[in-house]
């Protein structure tokens, strides 16, 4: 510590000047400003002119407001809070609140005890950008805002400058980050929080897939150009063509919706027979959805975390994905699914409504009695949509709730994925063919920077699945038959309204598309090797440092480095405590030709002065009489001597000559002549 943190006298015993007040606004403003990206508008309508209020307040040094307008205040906020999300807890409605208070807290610094209290609360509100965003780019700029946090700490503990404080708060961070790198290694991680989050939380971090769709959906969800994992094909790449990324199956149809329910569970969990299908292992880190189901190359047979094939052939874990999640898979393409299909299920798979889309019930119905072979009525349906006019494009007409599938069919012709995918498994359905809708993903993007591939949610998909005698479930695409760039190519070359997709689904390799996917790969890094260091890649990472097999070693060794490392910083403040520190030039100057003659074996005693030393010296160094003496009486005048016009230039005289003085090798000293001397 330097001597303006050891400073025991705190600036903030009285009422903190304009300056001070300032500098907490300007703090406060720099950690809140990245909730603007996500905080309701009205959060921020209500603390711009508070914190306005208080910064011009802080300038023309207004008198702070009394004890009842601050309660007035601090109601009001909360009354806008409730007003606002209907309650005052939860991840919005809670930071918003701590917003609001937080600017009113500027209105009630008083004492160094009301500083220490809203530093504290401004960690608290640090710490909650991580509930909506844990991004590179926001842990970078976090990491200044912590910066600025610990100097404002420093600045109401000490009496030193904006400058002085910015950089001891650098230097305590610097000698923070060992432990910090120690305890995250080390410290042993347990699947999800500590503490409960909000229930809300995350709530704006999601793939957008859900567990319905209907007419719409999909096309909404195509119009985001975010990512909703990222993939490295272990076993070598896999083709467009097969590149079908599994979410939920749903198997409920109601004239317009199609969802999954929990009826599904009570079905039996999907048999998958590799047989001689290709076996494909993918390392898959899926950005948080909000539900129980993972995303796994068509079709998985197992992952390396915790998890249950389900009726879908979906992999199931037990809580919601509410983080980002890295995780292999096992999958197999050209495998059997379900060669069997049980009574239920195929209840399940044949299920309709009673009324509603009457015409394509009679165009299923005709071919049910022309065709009779399961795969001959679906090479119809596809000879339909291979022949008739229809477009696959981004904005589908509207059709109406109780006959989407008949408007779709026979008046629109034309809609996205989910209007093909819904319309061909309602035809099979009731054709008598078992068949289920399958939602998920379509389609990769190769990273330009780092051996893995993006799928966003522009590239979500539906397609169906139908069981055939022999084969089992088999995929049918019906997007394939109207565009079949589609599979091979993505949806950015199979539309004609390019122009209404997102940026970066477009791929259109312009400079800022080369800029953005450089970006994701520096944060592809940071996900898999940060934010995805959870308890099954630590303890990887603890075997290869020799410390697997239980906590004993790992705890044992977090301690010895934290011991070691507090150690090594008190023996160095310790140190720093005891070195003589001059902020005078002139007495450095002095004390290097001091340390100069002791290094040769002339030391100065402690009770000896300056041209008492250089007497002594010049008596037993005839060789050094002169300097020694010249810079003894120069530094004698400059210290102890009124000041006047010419000591600037003296003082540099001097300065230069003491820093070239140098003693050279210790030499005889000179003998007293003897008394019995004739």
């Amino acid at each position: 510590m330097n001597s303006a943190t050891t400073t025991t006298t705190s600036r903030f015993e009285n009422a903190p000047d304009a300056g001070q007040r300032l500098r907490l606004i300007v703090c406060l403003s720099l950690i809140a400003i990245p909730h603007a990206l996500h905080l309701p508008i009205w959060v921020l309508g209500l603390a711009v002119p508070i914190m306005t209020w208080q910064f011009v307040g802080a300038l023309r040094e207004w008198p702070l407001p009394g004890r009842w307008v601050r309660f007035v205040l601090a109601a009001a906020a909360f009354g806008a809070v409730f007003a606002g999300f209907g309650r005052v807890n939860g991840q919005e409605a809670g930071v918003s609140l701590l917003v609001l208070l937080l600017a009113l807290k500027l209105c009630e610094i008083r004492t160094h005890r009301d500083a220490m209290v809203f530093l504290s609360l401004a960690c608290f509100l640090l710490a909650t950008q991580f509930l909506f965003s844990q991004s590179l780019a926001m842990a970078l700029y976090l990491v200044v805002g912590t910066w600025v946090l610990v100097a404002a700490f420093v600045d109401i503990a000490s009496a030193g400058t904006p400058r002085s404080t910015l950089g001891e708060s650098a230097k305590l961070l610097a000698q923070a980050l060992p432990v910090a790198v120690l305890l995250f290694v080390l410290f042993p991680r347990i699947p999800g929080p500590i503490w409960g989050l909000p229930s809300d939380a995350g709530a704006q971090a999601r793939t957008g897939l859900s567990e319905s769709m209907s007419p719409g959906s999909l096309t909404n969800l195509a119009l985001d150009g975010g990512v909703a994992l990222r993939a490295r094909f272990v076993d070598g790449d896999v083709p467009p063509a097969q590149r079908y990324w599994r979410g939920p199956v749903l198997w409920d149809f109601d004239g317009r919706t199609w969802s999954r329910n929990d009826a599904d569970r009570r079905l039996a969990g999907g048999r998958v027979e590799p047989g001689s299908g290709r076996r494909q292992r993918v390392d898959i880190t899926l950005e948080p959805t909000r539900h129980d189901w993972l995303i796994a190359l068509d079709v998985p047979l197992a992952a390396d975390t915790p998890s249950t094939l389900n009726a879908g052939a979906t992999l199931s874990v037990e809580d919601d994905v509410n983080a980002r999640m890295r995780y292999s898979t096992t999958s197999v393409v050209g495998g059997v699914l379900d060669r069997e299909l049980d009574a239920r299920a195929r209840r399940r798979a044949l299920l309709l409504p009673v009324q509603a889309n009457e015409r394509a019930r009679r165009l299923a119905a005709r071919w049910h009695a022309e065709y009779r072979e399961p795969a001959r009525i679906v090479e119809a349906a596809l000879q339909r949509f291979r022949q008739q006019p229809y477009r696959y494009t981004l904005s589908p007409p509207a059709t109406r709730e109780d006959a989407s599938v008949d408007d779709f069919l026979f008046d629109t012709l034309a809609g996205f994925c989910e209007h093909y995918a819904g319309a061909f498994t309602f035809l099979m359905r009731a054709a008598g063919v078992p068949a289920r809708v399958v939602t998920g993903y379509q389609g990769a993007e190769r990273a330009t920077v780092g051996d893995y591939w993006l799928v966003r949610n522009s590239d979500a998909h539906a397609w169906s699945e139908v069981w055939l005698a022999g084969r089992g479930w088999v995929r049918v695409d019906p997007t394939a038959a109207v565009a079949p760039g589609r599979i091979e190519a993505g949806v950015a070359a199979s539309i004609a309204d390019r122009s209404s997709l997102p940026y970066m689904a477009r791929a259109s390799g312009a400079t800022w598309y080369r800029v953005q996917m450089l970006w994701d790969g520096i944060n592809a890094g940071w996900n898999r090797w940060f934010l995805a260091y959870g308890p099954q890649l630590q303890q990887r990472m603890l075997d290869l440092l020799g410390l697997g097999g239980g906590w004993g070693r790992p705890l044992l060794a977090l301690t010895a480095g934290v011991i070691t490392l507090l150690a090594l910083v008190s023996v160095g403040m310790a140190w720093r405590s005891q070195r003589v520190i001059d902020p005078d030039a002139v007495v450095a100057a002095w004390r290097g030709v001091c340390a100069r003659l002791a290094r040769i074996g002339y030391p100065r005693r402690s009770d000896e002065g300056a041209r008492a030393y250089a007497d002594r010296i010049a008596a037993l160094r005839a060789d050094l009489a002169g300097n020694i003496q010249s810079l003894g009486a120069q530094y004698t005048r400059l210290r102890y001597a009124p000041a006047d016009a010419s000591r600037p230039h003296e003082r540099d005289t001097f300065i230069r000559a003491a820093r070239a003085f140098r003693p050279g090798k210790r030499a005889p000293e000179r003998r007293r002549p003897s008394r019995n001397t004739v």
